[in-house]
């Protein structure tokens, strides 16, 4: 392999919650997997399996395969954090996640750029992480998956670059032209990124509470 993965020591601090978007063959499969499988970091991210109202394939993601009538007793349960509709089928976050999160683990979510908007309403310190790739590297893996006619390929190419004009602007960006590892490392630089200005914030609360404390005890003196 001709890239290595960088040696990170993410900081400890509360965990963080990532949402990663990106159209069809960009590679969100192959990065989430590789995080499944290698220990990369010190606070590695755990990866949400997602509940889809579709069998699972050979090759696809390891979802929990949920029959639509199944998917909707859930969801009527409140057992799901995030859920949407896409592609005639279901997918949903389970509210487990924020468990994770509590134990003090990092989470990454395989999310949907249509829903985008509507998760950072239900959870606003979701953290938008979007991946892209370039339009000639897309048809190519397009190409290579083999799952559609040439046609449908372009009209899928088309539609990308729609949805790359809509990007929030307070979406993190992950270029995934290159090798795996490539995409990796990014994703670690943002979740370090995030954690150090989290570390940043914790301290700066210790420093009020502090600085109140001794405005309070100072008052007490004086009366």
């Amino acid at each position: 392999m001709s890239a290595q993965i960088k040696q990170n020591t993410i900081i400890q601090n509360p965990a963080k919650l990532f949402f990663l978007v990106g159209p069809s063959g960009v590679g969100k499969d192959s990065l989430l997997d590789y995080l499944k499988q290698y220990q990369v970091a010190d606070q590695h991210p755990l990866v949400a399996h997602r509940y889809i109202t579709r069998p699972v394939r050979e090759g696809d993601e390891n979802h929990v395969a949920l029959s639509a009538c199944d998917f909707s007793q859930r969801k009527s349960a409140g057992l799901f954090l995030f859920d949407w509709y896409s592609h005639d089928y279901s997918y949903g976050i389970g509210q487990e996640v924020k468990q994770w999160l509590s134990a003090g683990q990092n989470v990454i979510i395989n999310g949907s750029r249509q829903y985008l908007a509507t998760a950072l309403e239900v959870y606003p310190d979701l953290i938008p992480v979007w991946i892209s790739v370039s339009k000639n590297v897309l048809r190519e893996r397009l190409v290579q998956r083999g799952r559609e006619t040439g046609q449908q390929i372009e009209d899928r190419l088309q539609r990308n670059q729609a949805m790359e004009k809509l990007k929030p602007d307070n979406c993190y960006t992950i270029k995934n032209d290159r090798f795996i590892v490539d995409a990796v490392n990014q994703l670690l630089s943002i979740i370090n990124q995030n954690q150090q200005e989290g570390e940043r914030n914790v301290e700066r609360e210790i420093d009020r509470e502090t600085e109140e404390e001794k405005n309070r005890e100072k008052t007490q003196e004086n009366d």
